[in-house]
C-alpha cells in the first residue's frame, strides 16, 4: 500500500562507508525524515560499522546482502530484489542514485509500472575500466551502459545532476539532456567546523612533527582520484627547493603501491599517509593545509566534493579541469586553481603559486545540505509528491 508523501531512497552503499556518494544520499535522507516518511536501502557492500554511521535521523534502514563486482555492489539472490519492489510499490515518490548497475533498471521500470514518480541522482559515469584494473572491465562498461543505465534514464522522470558541464559531457547522460536539472552539492557546517574554528588548530591525526607548509589530499585512494599526479608534482617541487609536506587522508586498495611509488621518488617523511580521518577532524584538516589538491585523471565523479569543503573553509585549492568542474570549484588564481588531467608539472606550478599568495581573503560562498534538500522538495511537489 502506498504511504503518501514518502520517498523510498535507494543507495549502493550503506551509511557506515564514508565517500562523496554516500554523503550526499544520507544527509538528504536525514533532512527528508524531519517531515515526511523514508525508506533507505543499501547494501551490505563495505559495510564497516567501527567508521560509525552517518546520521540518517528517523528514516528506516534495510540492507540488502550483496558483493562487491568491479568496485560496484552486485546484488545476490532474488530476496533483495522482492525487497526492493516491495519499497517501489510503498513510495510516493523514489530517488535512485546512481550508478547501482543493474539495480537502477528494474526499479525504474516497477516505478514506472505503478506511476510512481522517479528521480535518478547521477552522480559519475560507471566507467568500470577506469575503477578496476580487472580482466575484462573495459568490456564491461558497455554492457552496464546498454542494459542498465540507459534503460533506467529512459524511464525515469526525472535525472539530477551536479553540473550541466558533466552532463553535456557523458557519453551516456548527454542524451537524455532533455531530462536533467542542475542541483549543486551541499556541505555540513557541522561536519566542517564552521562556526567553531576558524584558525589552524592541528588535526590529532596530523603527527606532531609536521611542520611548515602543506598540501593535502582528502578521499579514497582509487585509480580515478590521481594522488600519483600529486606524488609526481612533490617531487618536481622538492627537486626545485620548495619544501612542504603532502598529507594523504584516506584508504583505498592504492594504500600499500601509493607508499611504495612514494618511497620510490625518494620523498621519505615529505609524504604522510594518515589514512582514516574521522569526520570531527575533517574540517580543521581542510584548515591546517595551506593548499588541499584533488588531481582527479578520470571522470568516476562529477565534482570533488573534497575540494569544494575546503573551498568553503578559505583554504585554496589545487583540481583537475574536468567537465563542469569550474561550476562548483574556483579557478580564479586565488581561491582555487584547475589544471589539466594528469599534468602533474601544471599541477606542481599550481601548488607553488597558491602556497605563495597565502590564504584568500574571504572563502568560496557556503552552500548547505538544507539548500539542496529544498531544492529537491521543490522538485518531488512538481512530480506530484509533496510532503505529507
Amino acid at each position: 500500500m502506498r504511504v503518501p508523501g514518502s520517498v523510498a531512497s535507494i543507495v549502493p552503499l550503506p551509511p557506515t562507508y564514508r565517500g562523496g556518494t554516500e554523503e550526499y544520499a544520507y544527509q538528504l535522507v536525514r533532512r527528508f525524515a524531519a517531515h515526511r516518511p523514508v525508506e533507505v536501502l543499501a547494501t551490505t557492500m563495505r559495510h564497516t560499522p567501527a567508521t560509525g554511521a552517518i546520521d540518517i535521523g528517523s528514516a528506516r534502514l534495510e540492507l540488502l546482502p550483496a558483493r562487491e563486482v568491479m568496485e560496484r555492489p552486485l546484488l545476490i539472490g532474488r530476496s533483495p530484489r522482492r525487497r526492493l519492489r516491495e519499497a517501489v510499490a510503498r513510495a510516493g515518490v523514489v530517488q535512485v542514485h546512481m550508478p547501482f548497475p543493474f539495480v537502477e533498471s528494474p526499479v525504474t521500470r516497477w516505478a514506472r509500472r505503478s506511476a510512481t514518480p522517479t528521480v535518478l541522482t547521477y552522480h559519475m559515469d560507471a566507467n568500470l575500466a577506469e575503477a578496476s584494473k580487472m580482466p575484462g572491465a573495459r568490456w564491461v562498461t558497455p554492457a552496464y551502459r546498454r542494459l542498465s543505465a540507459v534503460p533506467a534514464l529512459e524511464r525515469c522522470d526525472v535525472v539530477v545532476s551536479n553540473s550541466r558541464g558533466y552532463a553535456e559531457a557523458s557519453p551516456v547522460l548527454s542524451r537524455f539532456l532533455s531530462k536533467v536539472r542542475v542541483i549543486r552539492k551541499g556541505a555540513d557546517p557541522e561536519r566542517l567546523g564552521l562556526g567553531r574554528s576558524t584558525g589552524r588548530d592541528r588535526p590529532a591525526s596530523v603527527p606532531s612533527d609536521v611542520q611548515g607548509p602543506t598540501v593535502a589530499f582528502v578521499g579514497r585512494l582509487v585509480p580515478y582520484k590521481g594522488v600519483s599526479v600529486l606524488l609526481q608534482a612533490a617531487e618536481m617541487l622538492r627537486r626545485d627547493g620548495v619544501a612542504l609536506t603532502v598529507l594523504i587522508a584516506g584508504r583505498g586498495p592504492l594504500s600499500d603501491s601509493l607508499r611504495a611509488e612514494a618511497g620510490a621518488r625518494g620523498l621519505g617523511n615529505s609524504v604522510r599517509f594518515l589514512g582514516f580521518v574521522p569526520d570531527s577532524e575533517i574540517g580543521d584538516l581542510y584548515r591546517f593545509a595551506n593548499v588541499v589538491c584533488g588531481p582527479s585523471v578520470g571522470t568516476l565523479e562529477s565534482s570533488a566534493t573534497a575540494l569544494e569543503e575546503a573551498a568553503m573553509c578559505g583554504t585554496p585549492v589545487v583540481g583537475s579541469d574536468l567537465p563542469g568542474a569550474s561550476e562548483s570549484i574556483p579557478n580564479d588564481g586565488v581561491r582555487g586553481i584547475l589544471t589539466p588531467r594528469g599534468d602533474a608539472a601544471a599541477t606542481a606550478a599550481a601548488i607553488q603559486r597558491l602556497l605563495g599568495s597565502g590564504r584568500p581573503a574571504s572563502p568560496v560562498p557556503f552552500r548547505g545540505w538544507d539548500d539542496v534538500a529544498r531544492e529537491y522538495e521543490a522538485l518531488f511537489a512538481e512530480l506530484g509528491a509533496p510532503a505529507a
